[in-house]
């Protein structure tokens, strides 16, 4: 995890939903790909959650937004003193059925891992589904665990009763029925038996939950017009044939991140080149040169479109979505552009004050762990980060609303 020394998470005196925001955040910093070496990471999230509300990058398929209810509706039906057990346990049922029903790169969590995997379905779709309005309960998934856990004696005096009601509701104060939304009926077979392939009424539930949610998204347009046969194949959510006719302000929200997609792309190509020359690496210096060149050519073709872009206007929209954007990200990002557009179809790999732009954030992001500063740091840790341009989830985005629309056409029905 890529911090100063000197950052530090404190608890102050918060509601339980502020603090459960707080320990969300810590733990979409370990999904893969949220972490960067020039730190933008908060302005790309905040994108992404602008466009994509819900999600993440370690999201597969839509149907999980309703595995994880009906898991959790069972746990809670069927007091335990160790209901996270039991809730793995369904998981584990479930990834089975889901091998079984699709088999490999089709998204199902844990296949490879089993039993050891890190990150288990209901924490990757928790935050998800709050913000969806499918889940009720506002705390974090460690106090909803601890509120459904009973000891051992309580369990003794309520055996016979949960001998005659097979997975029963309990209405108590610790464990109310206002949990979930009205969701969509549990099938009798799950989890034994279960696929990704959503019914109508599954897939008209989750549209509208987002629609209802976040109504001016560009996720909502796309499920409210998009259809299945282009909710696939596109490589940017710009791409998309629905962004020509979103909302101005979903359009305003796609023409910032294309912008920002493109120029923040060569600082990460420079910092590769830095780094592949600092490590005599020639074959992918020269790689990495051939890219700075091909994007060079990409901004110069967009000259126009960045020599007007209203930069203030993004600011105010990611400002106002995301306080906690840092002013030394803002400032990088505005001075590489700066940089950028003042050799604009020129060649920059051999720009001084770019290099030192570069190198200067890396340094003050981790310090003597800075490997284009440090030789120590270039030994002990290998390999390139991820060059291409931003997409902001969209690959998880596109995936998640094609489960949906592919259910909603009428020939599924």
């Amino acid at each position: 995890m890529n911090v100063t020394a000197n950052s530090t998470l404190s608890w102050l005196d918060s509601s339980e939903q502020e603090r459960s925001t707080v320990l969300e955040l810590v733990s979409a910093l370990n999904e893969p790909g949220t972490l960067d070496e020039l730190g933008i990471g908060t302005i790309r999230d905040t994108f992404a959650d602008a466009l994509f509300p819900g999600t993440s990058t370690i999201q597969t398929r839509a149907r999980y937004f309703l595995f994880i209810p009906w898991i959790l509706q069972m746990v809670e039906g069927r007091p335990t003193p160790d209901p996270e057990r039991r809730a793995r346990q369904l998981q584990l049922q479930l990834c089975n059925a889901l091998d079984r029903a699709h088999g490999a790169s089709e998204g199902v969590i844990g296949r490879e891992a089993g039993a050891a995997l890190q990150r288990w379905p209901i924490s990757i779709y928790w935050l998800g589904l709050y913000r969806w309005g499918i889940r009720r309960y506002p705390g974090p998934l460690s106090s909803y665990f601890t509120r459904l856990r009973r000891p051992t004696s309580w369990l003794t005096l309520t055996q016979a009763i949960e001998e005659q009601v097979e997975e029963r509701h309990y209405e108590s104060p610790d464990n109310p029925r206002g949990n979930w939304a009205d969701i969509p009926k549990v099938p009798e077979d799950f989890p034994d038996e279960a696929t990704f392939d959503l019914t109508t009424e599954e897939a008209q539930f989750l549209s509208e939950q987002v629609v209802l949610s976040h109504p001016h998204t560009y996720l909502a347009h796309l499920l409210k017009f998009g259809d299945a046969a282009n909710s696939n194949g596109s490589d940017f959510p710009w791409q998309h044939p629905a962004a020509r006719t979103s909302l101005p302000g979903v359009q305003a929200w796609l023409d910032d991140a294309r912008l920002f997609s493109l120029v923040h792309q060569g600082a990460t190509l420079l910092y590769n080149h830095t780094l592949a020359n600092l490590s005599e690496d020639e074959d992918r210096a020269e790689a990495f040169a051939d890219r700075l060149d091909d994007w060079s050519g990409a901004m110069a073709s967009s000259a126009s479109d960045l020599e007007h872009w209203d930069r203030a206007g993004m600011w105010g929209r990611l400002m106002i979505a995301n306080p906690r954007i840092r002013a030394s990200a803002r400032d990088f990002t505005d001075r590489w552009y700066r940089l950028a557009m003042s050799r604009i179809g020129e060649s920059i790999e051999n720009y001084t004050e770019a290099r030192a732009l570069i190198r200067n954030r890396e340094h003050a992001l981790k310090g003597q762990r800075s490997r284009l500063t440090y030789a120590d740091a270039r030994h002990n840790r290998q390999g390139y980060p991820i060059s291409g341009r931003l997409q902001f989830r969209w690959p998880q985005a596109q995936r998640i609303t094609h489960d949906i629309l592919i259910a909603l056409e009428p020939a599924h029905a």
